[in-house]
């Protein structure tokens, strides 16, 4: 009897593949669970050089959906000066990994709530 050779994918290529097979999709999810609960952010924004998931303008908060890429430090580095940059123009940037929206959207919700009860507070009249 011929003997077979099983390949076996590594956990971590296999949560590699996962990520990037689904990106699309997840982030269509949560758009349409965004736009279901009446929250109106952008698509794919650009703010000068950088880029969000979704933005909000009258509340200044975007999404980024964070996919296994954001895990190796080279990426997180990339995203230092995007950090100081945003935050410099009062922009809170709310940072979702496509696992949590998949898994518990209703934990994203919840963060988002909050820091519009936050951003709400912070608005005041002199």
């Amino acid at each position: 009897m011929p003997s077979q050779i099983v390949l076996h994918q590594p956990e971590s290529e296999k949560i590699i593949r996962y990520s990037l097979n689904n990106s699309i999709p997840v982030a269509e999810e949560l758009f349409q669970k965004l736009t279901e609960k009446g929250y109106n952010f952008l698509r794919n924004h650009r703010i000068n050089n950088y880029s969000f998931d979704f933005y909000c303008p009258s509340l200044k908060i975007a999404i980024e959906i964070d996919g296994y890429a954001h895990e190796f430090s080279d990426v997180h580095n990339q995203d230092a000066p995007k950090k100081l940059h945003i935050h410099s123009l009062g922009i809170t940037v709310l940072r979702f990994t496509d696992h949590q929206i998949l898994v518990d959207i209703e934990e994203v919700f919840r963060a988002l709530k909050h820091q519009i009860k936050l951003s709400t507070k912070s608005i005041y009249v002199v």
